[in-house]
Order: C-alpha cells, then structure tokens, then sequence
C-alpha cells in the first residue's frame, strides 16, 4: 500500500525526516476538533452520533486514532529491537465497545490524542538513520515487508484518513440533529 485512493493520501509525499513533525502535529488537530465540540450539550451530542448503522461517531474516531497512535509506537519499539517482527492485530471493531468509545469523555479524549501524537512523534524521532531500514511485517492490507519509513508513513495516513472521517462525521450527524 504506497496510496490511499479513498482519501488521496500518498506515501511517499511523506518521508524523513518531515514525517516526525507531521505525526506529531495529529494529535493538535484532532484535539482542537474534540474541544470545539465538547462543553456544549448539543456539540457533545453530535460527537457521539453516529451517522448510520455500521458507521462509527466522531468521538469513536477519535479514539481509535489515539489507539492507533499508541499501538504504531509499540510496534516501532518492537522492530527496534526484534529481526522484522510482524505484529498482533489491534482488532479496531472489538475496541470500539470493549474500550467504550462511545463513553469516553471528549476533553480527555482530547488530551491523550495529543500525548500519544507526541509519543509517537517523539520514539520515531530518536531513531538512527539505519533504523528507518528496518523491517517489519505488516499484515495490512496483506502480510508484506515494510521499513520504518513506510511505518511512519502509514501511522500518518491512518491519522489523516481518520480526521477527514471525523469531518466528514460531523458533518452529517449536523446535518440529521436539528440545532437548538
């Protein structure tokens, strides 16, 4: 996967050293969505609406990209120190109730978006140039070999893909509430 054609995300329009400050500017952007939302009734409302069945709320969005973002850290921890390991699947469908997105309060949510953007920006930033040459295993979208540089790469593409879904989220669930 060097594309997303659902989003137009290209990897390689994102490589080191830029990538470390673009993984870490995730967790702002997102944070600033989640407080402009929350603190109004109707706001936090639409946060956690979701848009049609099967289809995840802003807030679930949210979460998972939190998710996301501590789970590429530990991968990347992992290639750091094992010959191309390749890596449990996080199952996103079952975090989403086992994790109670859906109760997770946006503010917090807020913060610990932001602390793991920096995490993960921060651990990809202290690695040596041989270190981006090092490979892993990743299972999506098919088991193939991967460098660290793609790692980055797709740990900003999950990211940004999931900011244009918490967008595109609100939007429509704004649309469906009337306003008060």
């Amino acid at each position: 996967m060097d594309s997303c054609s659902e989003c137009g995300f290209v990897y390689g329009d994102h490589v080191v050293p830029a990538v470390v400050d673009e993984l870490g500017s995730l967790g702002p952007r997102l944070a600033d969505r989640l407080r402009d939302a929350s603190g109004d009734r109707w706001r936090d409302g639409l946060l956690r609406l979701r848009p049609a069945p099967g289809v995840w709320s802003a807030l679930e969005y949210a979460c998972h990209v939190r998710d996301v973002l501590l789970a590429q850290r530990e991968r990347l921890l992992l290639a750091l120190v094992e010959d191309c390991p390749g890596f449990a699947p996080i199952y996103r469908e079952q975090r989403v109730t086992l994790a109670r997105y859906a109760e997770s309060e946006p503010a917090q949510v807020a913060e610990e978006v932001s602390i793991a953007a920096a995490l993960v920006s921060h651990t990809f930033g202290g690695i040596t140039e041989a270190a981006w040459r090092r490979e892993c295993i990743y299972n999506f979208p098919a088991p193939s070999k991967r460098n660290m540089a793609w790692l980055a790469a797709h740990t900003l593409h999950e990211g940004e893909h999931h900011l244009r879904d918490f967008d595109r989220v609100m939007e429509q669930v704004a649309d469906l509430s009337p306003s008060p």
